[in-house]
């Protein structure tokens, strides 16, 4: 057994607490403290059993504010130039899923990386070449772990929890770990969510959305939360239209570019409650080979558990969705929105970011031409036409009668202006019409950004809605910078 793979169970075991505290030297051992009790026990085992001068972790989580590093070095044998050295080649590493040794000045950096994640070891001079592919295989065991550490936090997090307040993404996390055991495969796990309650312009409701809410360790983390599309396979079974099945190619629609998607044959299972389809799964079997025997039984026992599960915390989330969320756009209510940006304002101060306010223009004639349910239907349609036009991790938001805000966070004003013309030429060149009479439909934007316009974030509405007012007073149909 290899040094790595005998500490991989302390591993997942301290994983709660092993949070990476982007350290730069690693304390020495003080007497009668086991290494266990270091913040970084894996990392700090792994640097002393092969005598290495450092041990990187370099990540790219999209959910996170942008990449960060975790080193344990030995600073006696290395220079801060060196170490930089090591950080700009371990970030090429990353970005392009490189994987190697390679000289660089003090040693021999081993790396490995993959899915947005790399990890390397800075071997000394004279490091017994022989035993490099033994670095190796711990390098991508380790790598293994560091990827799975934010699923095994939050299955940890959710067993102090009753199974009836289970989140729906610890089912699903649950779940795909578990049938990657069972199945030796790769496992995404998909929720039907309730369907908006309101028919599009007129027309007939929209299917209900499907969304990841679970991937296995093998699987790409990018694919969590991402809704697929309607007319993919998965979203099919996971909506009871179609049965079990057993297909190549690939059941998300295209949704994320998953670099380790396996290009063999995929399984999709329903999972159920008695008739009722709540989700499914799809898993990527080694050698095509479907389950059978042992495997097949825990395969359908664990499907069978997971049914009244998720179907209850996917209650729970609908529930909390009604409480925070506009009952006709389906995006979150002025409440949830203020909520959600006044948490991009720590105590340290605030992050930056774009706010653009958005208001229908002329919709007071609309709705008394053509009807409220008229009215209800455009709004609906301006809502599509915004979370379609906006980045992953932005906020779109309802907060008046037709009038939206979107937060976006990160975002400089010229970047905010520029999302905002997009929603404003998306929705003009959009036809539109309420039973069969085309409508034309046009809305105004008032942008604002920190540190650009406010050095606070509570500086941001009360100048959106000036640069809104601006927009509205000088012909409609713009986009108006705060401040301009």
């Amino acid at each position: 057994m290899s040094v790595l793979a005998a500490m991989l169970v302390a591993l997942a075991g301290a994983a709660a607490g092993w949070a990476l505290a982007r350290r730069r030297v690693a304390p020495s051992l003080a007497p009668g403290v086991g290494p266990q009790m270091l913040p970084d026990p894996a990392l700090e085992w792994l640097r002393r059993a092969y005598g290495a001068i450092g041990v990187w972790v370099a990540e790219l989580d999209p959910r996170e504010e942008g990449p960060h590093a975790e080193r344990i070095v030995d600073a006696e044998r290395l220079s801060v130039a060196q170490i930089a050295s090591v950080d700009r080649r371990l970030e090429r590493a990353r970005d392009h899923e490189q994987s190697g040794a390679e000289r660089m000045e003090g040693g021999t950096l081993v790396f490995h990386a993959a899915a947005g994640t790399a990890v390397a070891l800075l071997l000394p001079e004279g490091f017994d070449a022989s035993r490099i592919g033994l670095v190796e295989a711990d390098l991508r065991r380790l790598l293994d772990g560091v990827r799975r550490r934010p699923q095994v936090v939050a299955l940890a997090q959710s067993q102090s929890h009753e199974a009836s307040l289970e989140s729906t993404g610890s089912v699903g996390l649950r779940l795909a770990y578990q049938l990657e055991r069972v199945l030796d495969a790769q496992v995404i796990v998909a929720a039907t969510e309730a369907p908006s309650e309101h028919a599009p312009d007129g027309g007939l409701p929209p299917l209900a959305p499907v969304r990841v809410v679970g991937v296995s360790g093998r699987g790409d983390r990018r694919l969590l939360d991402t809704v697929v599309p309607e007319i993919s396979d998965l979203a099919r079974v996971a909506r009871g239209e179609a049965p079990t099945l057993t297909m190549h190619g690939d059941p998300l629609g295209g949704v994320v570019a998953d670099r380790r998607q396996s290009p063999g044959t995929v399984m999709l299972w329903p999972v159920l409650v008695g008739d009722l389809a709540f989700g499914a799964v799809a898993m990527w079997l080694p050698g095509g080979r479907e389950p059978i025997g042992a495997a097949l039984a825990e395969l359908t026992e664990a499907l069978a558990s997971a049914g009244p599960r998720l179907a209850r915390a996917l209650e729970a989330d609908q529930r909390t969705a009604h409480a925070s969320s506009d009952r006709l756009t389906g995006l979150a209510n002025r409440r949830k929105f203020d909520e959600l940006v006044a948490q991009a304002e720590p105590p340290r101060g605030p992050r930056p970011g774009a706010l653009v306010y958005a208001d229908l223009d002329r919709f007071k004639l609309l709705n008394d031409t053509l009807g409220h349910p008229a009215g209800d239907a455009a709004l609906m349609h301006f809502a599509r036409i915004i979370q379609g036009q906006i980045r992953t991790g932005d906020i779109a938001a309802r907060i008046g009668g037709e009038e939206f805000a979107v937060w976006l966070p990160k975002a400089e004003l010229e970047v905010g202006a520029r999302i905002a013309e997009r929603i404003r030429i998306k929705l003009g060149t959009t036809p539109w019409d309420w039973n069969g009479r085309p409508w034309p439909l046009s809305a105004s934007f008032g942008v604002a950004a920190c540190p650009e316009t406010g050095r606070t974030l509570r500086a941001l509405p009360a100048q959106a809605d000036a640069a809104l007012y601006v927009a509205k007073n000088s012909g409609r149909n713009r986009v108006e910078r705060a401040g301009k």
